[in-house]
């Protein structure tokens, strides 16, 4: 499918250029159409890529330089004319390799963006104060009741607990397994 959409585009700009240049034709060499021909090259680089770009940007010029000759612009050196359609063909390409980084920047930024709300989506973050008995260490929920800290942290991020008890609570707790300057194992 996207390679029919952007066989479409280089058909519709080469048929635009065509147009351009039988108009550019038809009003003679003093009325410059030069820029529109900025229109099919900048369509084709945009959905069809660099190389499409490339290929409409010597068709204008050729288009562009043909348009000329046959419309008897005098020239007092053939060379010229042969500049001229450089410099159109200069112009055209830089067009084509400017909107092609812009549209590669943009596809990227599009990526890092997605890549950003996909991470923002897993951060659940807590922020402010926390009232907390000093007793229990129970945390009061933002409808005022009273919960255990797990219960509270884990429905406010992604945090999961594994309980434990530390050297002090297990002395504590069990004196009993402990002798005097015993530590827990």
């Amino acid at each position: 499918m996207r390679h029919r959409q952007e066989m479409m585009a280089v058909a519709v700009s080469v048929l635009a250029t065509a147009i351009l240049g039988y108009l550019d034709h038809i009003t003679g060499y003093e009325l410059g159409f030069f820029a529109f021909y900025f229109i099919p090259v900048g369509y084709a680089t945009w959905v069809s890529g660099r190389p499409a770009g490339v290929i409409l940007s010597v068709l204008c010029a050729l288009v562009w330089f043909s348009v000329d000759l046959a419309s008897g612009h005098a020239y007092s050196s053939d060379w010229y004319g042969v500049w001229n359609t450089g410099i159109r063909l200069v112009s055209f390409l830089i067009i084509t390799l400017a909107l092609s980084d812009i549209k590669g920047h943009l596809a990227r930024e599009r990526r890092l963006s997605a890549q950003l709300r996909e991470a923002l989506d897993q951060v659940k973050e807590l922020r402010g104060l926390l009232p907390i008995c000093a007793g229990c260490k129970k945390i009061r929920n933002d409808q005022g009741y009273w919960e255990q800290i797990e219960l509270y942290i884990r429905s406010h991020t992604h945090a999961e607990f594994t309980h434990s008890i530390c050297p002090e609570c297990a002395r504590r707790l069990y004196p009993e397994l402990y002798g005097e300057g015993e530590r827990p194992a």
